[in-house]
């Protein structure tokens, strides 16, 4: 092994903390390792660039899963709760109000909306109280917040109303009860 390249293994091992004694032990193998691979050049075989081709494919994997998350979440924010993407709507939104609180706002319009638009697409009772269920939390917590608007909970309420007037008569009480526990808070 070169004087050269001696000094500098010796330095990186220094570096990373070895000791004298480990170094004198670790210098001679690192000379038989550079007459076992025959060259003092690295290798530029196939192998090095089968590895920068699957580290490329791996990026590009991870970006094209990346984009198609992105789009999964873009999606779900205007789906129904009859839907199988409302779930990541749930969590998508709960990350949101974790970042932003004032976002709450948002959500609790976009429960009453939903509410609204199930009862006039007869959706299911349950599917139905479950979202209002939902909106009454959401609702709940915007309303502790000292942010509060009055407006948000207007839209909410005009939402609602309309939704009881067409409602079946276990959806409207549920709804009646809603307003009522929201306005009595």
């Amino acid at each position: 092994m070169k004087d050269h390249t001696q000094r500098q293994l010796r330095q990186e091992l220094l570096a990373t903390g070895a000791s004298a004694a480990e170094i004198k032990k670790l210098l001679p193998i690192a000379s038989t390792l550079s007459l076992l691979k025959g060259s003092t050049r690295p290798a530029t075989n196939g192998s090095q660039k089968t590895g920068r081709w699957l580290n490329r494919r791996t990026s590009l994997t991870l970006a094209a899963s990346g984009v198609a998350v992105g789009i999964c979440i873009i999606i779900s924010q205007t789906v129904l709760p009859t839907s199988p993407l409302y779930p990541v709507q749930k969590l998508s939104d709960s990350i949101a109000v974790y970042m932003h609180p004032r976002y709450r706002a948002s959500i609790m319009m976009k429960r009453a909306r939903q509410v609204h638009q199930l009862v006039a697409d007869h959706a299911g009772s349950p599917q139905v109280l479950a979202t209002l269920t939902d909106y009454t939390r959401e609702a709940d917590a915007y309303k502790s917040l000292p942010h509060a608007n009055y407006a948000a909970f207007e839209y909410c309420k005009t939402n609602l109303q309309q939704a009881a007037t067409i409602a079946p008569p276990r959806v409207r009480q549920a709804i009646a009860n809603s307003l009522q526990s929201l306005e009595t808070t």
